[in-house]
């Protein structure tokens, strides 16, 4: 019943990543996740440099059960590495999801993000979790929680 087969790119989901509840159980209904590549948005930003990407990106993973995706921090960090090449200290958001199989085939010649074919981008829908992330820093356990929910990280997500 849980395969990739059945997930729809098209949905608009909540954005989750792994560095705050993992990529083995949804972190709202606790149901498996499943793992399915995916393009997305990525905007990413130094001290040097910022830009907007789009990646193809195998660390995300759906739950079946309701509007969720985490993505794997790992991953989006080293693409967000990789799309700026610095290793100064950067700061990355997921923008969206690209659906590339909305396209219409009478577009498929144009070049993506033009105004004859812009971006199919499925955005996410409102989440506790609107932050970005600088690479490499991890959440504290006296830090404010990255749910929003104004408690501390240990007392909240960090149990």
């Amino acid at each position: 019943m849980n395969n990739s087969e059945t997930i729809d790119i098209s949905v608009n989901r909540r954005r989750y990543y792994s560095k705050h509840c993992g990529l083995t159980v949804c972190p709202e209904c606790h149901s498996p996740l499943v793992e399915k590549g995916c393009t997305i948005l990525l905007t990413v930003k130094s001290d040097v440099e910022e830009g907007e990407y789009m990646t193809n990106i195998s660390g995300s993973h759906f739950c079946n059960n309701c509007p969720v995706i985490v993505f794997d921090t790992e991953q989006v960090e080293q693409a967000a590495n990789i799309a700026i090449r610095s290793n100064e200290s950067i700061r990355y958001q997921i923008a969206g999801v690209v659906d590339l199989d909305s396209i219409p085939e009478e577009k498929k010649h144009h070049e993506i993000g033009t105004d004859e074919n812009p971006v199919p981008l499925v955005k996410f829908l409102s989440d506790l979790n609107t932050t970005a992330f600088t690479a490499g820093k991890k959440t504290g356990r006296n830090d404010p929680c990255y749910c929003g929910s104004g408690k501390k990280y240990k007392k909240c997500c960090g149990r």
